[in-house]
């Protein structure tokens, strides 16, 4: 009997001390964090610690308890702190960024130690709370080895020097064609549009048509005088003794039409041309207006016979 009554007043102090610590539950508490990877870090690196505190609306956070900026150590600066918070059912919730930077150089892998910082919550009655961030334990490794490989050389620092990448090659093959292709169509525009401009050498073209570019040539100009006038009507005598090969007059057309039938159909425009070149060659008559134009129209007309012929076998 004395035993069972001995377990019963066991049963309820552990019930009652349940009950109780139920009743006094802590305000707030770290719900998430994440550090990092805690191995490998070397001189220079950032470190970053994010914190996810959940604590009671009832209490606020005291700014003077957040970590200053600056130099924690000789080894370790800590860069940024980065706060925020919002509010969700009946806690608030607190996002906390710490951004450290370290400085160690060491010599073979270290482990280092962040001490633990405590934050201090507050509410209407001053009545605080403080929750630990805790310490964190890291290793920090060289950034070269401390006896140099290359040791024994004319030049230590040879043991660190590494041979270089050899440079790759790439497959144009797949370029080739596409570069011919285009390389191809270049060369023919060139060529067409060198025809067109008269770069290249005409064969078996009528001389008409060289006397036909060049009177135009001249008519571009503004301000025609009566030298540009006479230098037109000269490159149709050229024209004209260039067929022929040999100098031709106006006494010669019916030889020179002998010669060549196939200007017969043009004789009346040729007489006239050879009538108006002598009037403003010899007579120093004053050139018609049109005089160029009909010398293209002529030319035209004696182009087309002479390619017609020309094509014959």
């Amino acid at each position: 009997m004395k035993l069972f009554n001995t377990i019963s007043l066991i049963l309820s102090l552990f019930l009652l001390s349940v009950i109780c610590s139920a009743e006094t539950t802590i305000p707030g508490q770290i719900i998430k964090m994440d550090q990092g990877r805690s191995y490998g870090l070397m001189v220079g690196d950032i470190i970053e610690h994010q914190y996810l505190i959940a604590i009671d609306t009832d209490y606020s956070l005291s700014p003077s308890s957040l970590p200053v900026e600056g130099e924690l150590t000789y080894w370790l600066d800590l860069n940024s702190v980065n706060m925020s918070s919002e509010q969700r059912g009946g806690k608030t919730l607190y996002h906390l960024t710490l951004r450290y930077q370290t400085f160690y150089a060491p010599l073979d892998v270290r482990a280092l130690l962040i001490p633990d910082q405590q934050l201090v919550f507050t509410d209407s009655s001053n009545q605080r709370f403080e929750i630990t961030l805790p310490e964190w334990h890291f290793t920090m490794s060289p950034i070269k080895e401390v006896v140099s490989s290359g040791i024994g050389n004319d030049d230590g620092s040879n043991g660190f020097m590494k041979a270089d990448i050899a440079p790759r090659t790439h497959s144009l093959s797949r370029y080739q064609t596409p570069i011919i292709i285009y390389a191809g169509l270049l060369i023919l525009c060139l060529l067409i549009w060198s025809a067109l401009t008269g770069l290249l050498p005409k064969f078996n073209t009528s001389p008409f048509h060289v006397a036909k570019r060049h009177i135009k040539r001249i008519r571009r100009q503004k301000n025609m005088t009566s030298e540009q006038v006479q230098r037109g009507m000269q490159a149709m005598h050229d024209a004209f003794n260039a067929r022929a090969s040999h100098t031709v007059f106006a006494a010669q057309i019916d030889d020179f039409i002998k010669q060549y039938p196939q200007f017969n159909a043009c004789r009346t425009q040729i007489e006239d041309f050879f009538q108006q070149s002598r009037n403003v060659f010899f007579f120093d008559e004053e050139p018609k207006p049109n005089l160029l134009t009909d010398c293209i129209r002529l030319c035209d007309r004696l182009a087309a016979a002479d390619k017609v012929v020309q094509s014959k076998p």
